[in-house]
């Protein structure tokens, strides 16, 4: 997971640190940082001084004074509890994003429907024809598939909008539909 930024308590950052040298709070960060950006440190001193951005040695004589900040090896309890909330809140959002999406869709629905059934009432009003038209028209045409076309107008597409398609459905927004709409 992208984690682009990570919360830092000032107040009780400098009330745990205060002391440390700043080369140990460059360090401290640096570890911090990799933390919450993989969610783990490794055991192994030569990828923590990397991390760490100190020379072996230099880590060597940091390192016990660094760790008194972790439990169990490497874990941060801080940084862990501040991950648990974050993962929950994404959830969170994720799923009102879902509601968010289904209740837009609906809505975009409603509108299409609307819109389609507006425009099939429009058709079924006989609009005036010259009598020259109404004698040309071909009239060879089998009203029973007139009646079948007719009793579905959302199954047509007018002339004008047949250009553009129709909204794509899921089977779960149809689920959905189906369950709020019954």
């Amino acid at each position: 997971m992208n984690r682009p930024w990570m919360p830092l308590y000032v107040g009780d950052y400098l009330g745990d640190t205060g002391h440390l040298t700043t080369t140990q709070h460059g360090a401290y960060l640096l570890l911090m940082m990799h933390y919450w950006r993989k969610g783990e440190l490794p055991g192994d001193d030569r990828q923590l001084c990397k991390i760490a951005k100190l020379p072996l040695k230099t880590w060597n004589e940091y390192r016990a004074t660094l760790q008194d900040f972790f439990h169990d090896g490497w874990k941060h309890k801080r940084i862990d509890a501040e991950l648990e909330r974050m993962m929950r809140v994404s959830a969170k959002r994720a799923i009102a994003g879902q509601k968010g999406g289904i209740g837009s869709a609906l809505a975009r629905m409603k509108l299409e429907n609307a819109s389609l059934s507006r425009h099939a009432s429009s058709r079924a009003i006989a609009g005036p024809f010259s009598s020259a038209a109404a004698a040309s028209a071909d009239h060879s045409h089998s009203h029973k598939s007139l009646l079948k076309s007719a009793a579905n107008p959302l199954t047509q597409q007018p002339a004008a909008r047949a250009e553009k398609p129709g909204i794509a459905v899921s089977p779960e927004l149809a689920a959905y539909v189906a369950k709020r709409t019954a």
